[in-house]
C-alpha cells in the first residue's frame, strides 16, 4: 500500500510540477499524459462554447447599458476567430486519434502545444477584457463582468483539469489583470481587488485538486489494468502465486471503490455517488429544498434492439453530456440504471419550482436535438417524473421513487412530457401491488368464477353463444372489476395460467349441459399476450380434448390489438392454425383500437363485435361508424354483433340497420351459469317491444 501510494506522489510530481520525478516510471507518465491530452480534447468545445457565450453575453451587457465600444466588438471577433480555430483543432486532433491508437511522442508535443496554445491566448483576451475594458466601465456593468469572468475561472478549475501548468496560467489570466487594475484605478477598490485575489486562489487550489484526482484515477486505471494482465499470466504458474495476485486485486479494488461513485459508461454519477451527494448537500445547507427529476429516455430498448448495445451506449453518452449541460455544479446529475437518469436539484423553496421548469425545459431542448452516432441520426425523447421535498423531510430514495412513479405515470398516458408526484400516484401504486400480489394467489384460493350472458340472434331471437365473463371475488380486496386486474394480470403474465383457467371452466361449463343447442357455442376472450405464447393453438386443442367439447362450438374473442403491425404476420398464423382447427374468430371492441374497416382482410376473422360505446351514444358520428362497420364487415362475410345494448330502442335501431346478433343488459345481466331456455329470450324481446 505505501509502494503505490509513493509511486502516485512520485508520478504526481512528475505531472504537477514538471521539473520533479523525471527518473520515475517514464511508461506509465506517457500513458497519464496521453490519458490527461484525450480528456483536455474531450473537453475542448464545452470550453469553447462557454468562452463564445460568456464572451457574447459580456458585449450584449455591454450593449444594453450603453458601455458598448469599437475596441469591445473587435476583441469578440477575435475571441470568435480563436474559439473557431480551437473547435478546428479539437476536431483534426479526434480525426488523428482514429488513426492512431497511441500517439508518439512527437504527435503528443505537437497536439499538447496547439491545444495549450488555444488556451492560453483565449485567456490572454479575457486579460485584455481586465486590463482595458474594467476601467473604463462602472457600477453594475464593472460587477457584471467581474461575475461572468468569475464564472469562467470556476468552469474551468473542471474543463482545464487535464492540463495543469496552462490550467493555472488561464485561471491567473482570467482574474489577476482585474485585481491589480482594481488596485491601480483612479477610484480603486481593495476590498474587490482582494475578494478577487482570495477567489484566484481558492480556484488554483480547487483546480490543483481536480488536477490531482484525475491523475490518479489515470494512475489506479493503468496500474488495475496491467495488475489483470499479471493475474492471467501468473495465473498459469501455481495456485499459490494465484493467491497472492487475487489479494492483490482486492487491494487495488479498495483502493478504486472510493473513486467509483461514477457511473463507468457516463461519467455522471451512479445510483451510490447520487445518494452521497444527496447525504452530504443536505448536511451542509439543511435549509435548501430538493427536486428529483426522473429522466425515462422514450423507446429506447428500439435503439438497442434494432442498431445494437454499443449504439445505445453512444447514445446514453451522448445524453448524459446533454443533460450535464443543464445541470450547475451545485446540483447532481445521475444515471439510475439502463435508460434511466435523475437531476437533483437544490435550491431555496421559492426558487426551486422556477427552478425545475427552466432545467426541464433546458433538457428537452437540448436531448430533443439530432444524435449522429456511426452514421446514423437518431432522435431521443423521454418522461420526466417530478417530486419535490417542499413541506416533509423524505430521504432521497423516498423523493426518487416518488419521482419514479411519477414518470411511469406519464409512460402509461403517452409519453414525451412532465409529471409532478401527488400522494394519488402512491396510493394507485400500492393498489395495484395489492391486486398483483392478491393475483397470485387467486387461483389457488379458488377465488375466480365466470358468469356467462347470452349473445342472440337478431332475427330469431335464440341463443348462438354464450360469453364467458371472468369476475374475481377476492378474500383480502373484495370485489374486483375486471376493467382493474384484467390489465394488471397481462402486465404481469399471469393473464396466461388465469386465460387457460378460464377457458377450461367455460368449455367444462357448455360440455356439461347436453340440453344446450350443438349449434350454440361458448365466446371466451383472449389477450394478444395470451396468442403469441408458445404453442398457443396446442393448449387450446388439449383443453377441447380434456372437455369433450367440439372445436365448432368454441369462439375466440381478441381486441383490435391484433392488427398492430410489429405481431401480426405471428397472430395470423396462430389464426389460421385455430381457424382449420374449426374455431371462430370475433374482434371485440370494434372501432376503438388499432383497425381500420379497410384492414378487416388482414387476419382472418369470422365476426365483429360493435364496442358499446358506439351502441351507448348512438348520436350520428356513431351511427356513421355502426352503419359503416355493418356494411363493410357483411362485404368481407362477416357477422355483426352489438354489444352493450341496454334498451328497446337501441335494439330496434341497430336491428334495421343489419346487425346479426345482439348482446347486453337489455336480454339479460351475466349470471353465474349459461341459461339454457332459448323460449325466455323471446319473451324478453317481445315484451321490450310492447314497452317501446
Amino acid at each position: 500500500m505505501e509502494n503505490n501510494a509513493g509511486l502516485v506522489r512520485r508520478i504526481g510530481k512528475r505531472v504537477l510540477d514538471p521539473g520533479i520525478g523525471l527518473h520515475a516510471d517514464e511508461e506509465l507518465t506517457g500513458k497519464v499524459r496521453r490519458d490527461l491530452l484525450d480528456l483536455a480534447y474531450r473537453n475542448n468545445w464545452a470550453n469553447v462554447l462557454v468562452n463564445l457565450a460568456a464572451s457574447a453575453s459580456l458585449v450584449v451587457m455591454f450593449w444594453l447599458r450603453g458601455d458598448l465600444s469599437r475596441g469591445t466588438v473587435i476583441w469578440l471577433l477575435v475571441v470568435t476567430v480563436v474559439c473557431g480555430f480551437r473547435l478546428w483543432g479539437g476536431y483534426l486532433y479526434w480525426l488523428v486519434r482514429e488513426n492512431f491508437t497511441e500517439l508518439s511522442d512527437a504527435l503528443l508535443r505537437k497536439w499538447r502545444f496547439r491545444y495549450q496554445a488555444g488556451v492560453i491566448f483565449t485567456g490572454l483576451l479575457w486579460s485584455v477584457v481586465g486590463l482595458t475594458v474594467i476601467p473604463t466601465v462602472r457600477g453594475e456593468s464593472q460587477f457584471l463582468t467581474m461575475i461572468i469572468i468569475a464564472g469562467m475561472a470556476g468552469g474551468a478549475t473542471g474543463i482545464l483539469a487535464p492540463v495543469f501548468l496552462v490550467g493555472r496560467l488561464y485561471l491567473c489570466a482570467l482574474l489577476l489583470p482585474p485585481a491589480v487594475i482594481l488596485m491601480v484605478m483612479e477610484d480603486a477598490s481593495y476590498i474587490l481587488a482582494a475578494l478577487v485575489l482570495v477567489f484566484l486562489l481558492v480556484m488554483l487550489v480547487t483546480h490543483r485538486n481536480n488536477h490531482a484526482v484525475l491523475f490518479k484515477s489515470f494512475v489506479l486505471k493503468h496500474q488495475n489494468q496491467e495488475l489483470i494482465e499479471d493475474l492471467k499470466q501468473k495465473n498459469r504458474v501455481t495456485e499459490d502465486w494465484n493467491a497472492t495476485l487475487e489479494a492483490r486485486v482486492e487491494q487495488r479494488t479498495e483502493e478504486l471503490r472510493d473513486l467509483v461513485e461514477h457511473d463507468a459508461l457516463t461519467g455522471v454519477y451512479n445510483r451510490d455517488g447520487i445518494v452521497a451527494w444527496f447525504e452530504n448537500r443536505k448536511r451542509s445547507d439543511p435549509l435548501l429544498d430538493y427536486a428529483v427529476l426522473f429522466i425515462d429516455l422514450d423507446r429506447f430498448k428500439q435503439i438497442n434492439d434494432g442498431l445494437s448495445h454499443a449504439i445505445g451506449d453512444e447514445v446514453l453518452r451522448a445524453v448524459s453530456m446533454r443533460l450535464g449541460e443543464c445541470v450547475g455544479q451545485q446540483h447532481a446529475l445521475g444515471r439510475w440504471g439502463g435508460d434511466e437518469f435523475l437531476i437533483v436539484l437544490a435550491a431555496p423553496h421559492h426558487e426551486l419550482h422556477p427552478l425545475v421548469e427552466d432545467t426541464v425545459e433546458l433538457a428537452q431542448q437540448a436531448v430533443s436535438q439530432p444524435i449522429n452516432i456511426v452514421g446514423h441520426t437518431l432522435h431521443v425523447g423521454f418522461s420526466t417524473g417530478v417530486a419535490f421535498s417542499s413541506g416533509r423531510n423524505p430521504s432521497i430514495a423516498e423523493l426518487i421513487h416518488w419521482a419514479d412513479l411519477a414518470a411511469a405515470e406519464v409512460k402509461r398516458s403517452g409519453r414525451g412530457s412532465v409529471h409532478n408526484y401527488d400522494k394519488m400516484l402512491l396510493t394507485e401504486q400500492e393498489r395495484r401491488l395489492s391486486v398483483t400480489q392478491a393475483l397470485r394467489r387467486a387461483m389457488s384460493a379458488d377465488e375466480f368464477n365466470i358468469h356467462y350472458q347470452p349473445v342472440i340472434d337478431a332475427v330469431t331471437g335464440e341463443i348462438t353463444a354464450y360469453e364467458a365473463l371472468l369476475r374475481w371475488n377476492s378474500e383480502t380486496l373484495g370485489p374486483v372489476s375486471p376493467d382493474e386486474f384484467i390489465p394488471i394480470a397481462e402486465e404481469s403474465a399471469l393473464i396466461v395460467d388465469i386465460g387457460q383457467w378460464c377457458m377450461r371452466q367455460a368449455c367444462q361449463a357448455l360440455q356439461d349441459h347436453p340440453e344446450i343447442p350443438a349449434t350454440t357455442k361458448i365466446a371466451i376472450n383472449v389477450s394478444i399476450r395470451q396468442i403469441v405464447m408458445p404453442n398457443f393453438a396446442d393448449m387450446v386443442s388439449r383443453i377441447l380434448k380434456e372437455t369433450g367439447l367440439p372445436a365448432e362450438r368454441l369462439a375466440l374473442e381478441v381486441t383490435e390489438s391484433i392488427f398492430e403491425k410489429r405481431q401480426t404476420t405471428q397472430i395470423a398464423t396462430v389464426l389460421d392454425q385455430l381457424h382449420a382447427m374449426g374455431i371462430e374468430i370475433f374482434i371485440d371492441d370494434f372501432g376503438t383500437g388499432y383497425s381500420s374497416l379497410s384492414r378487416l382482410h388482414e387476419i382472418h376473422v369470422d365476426a365483429v363485435k360493435i364496442d358499446k360505446s358506439f351502441i351507448l351514444a348512438m348520436d350520428e358520428n356513431a351511427r356513421v361508424v355502426i352503419e359503416a362497420a355493418i356494411l363493410i364487415a357483411h362485404r368481407f362475410g362477416l357477422k355483426v354483433i352489438a354489444e352493450g345494448i341496454e334498451t328497446s330502442y337501441q335494439r330496434a335501431e341497430l336491428m334495421a340497420m343489419g346487425v346479426d346478433a345482439c348482446q347486453g343488459y337489455f336480454f339479460a345481466r351475466p349470471g353465474e351459469m349459461p341459461c339454457h331456455d332459448i323460449h325466455w329470450q323471446t319473451d324478453l324481446i317481445n315484451q321490450g317491444d310492447r314497452q317501446s
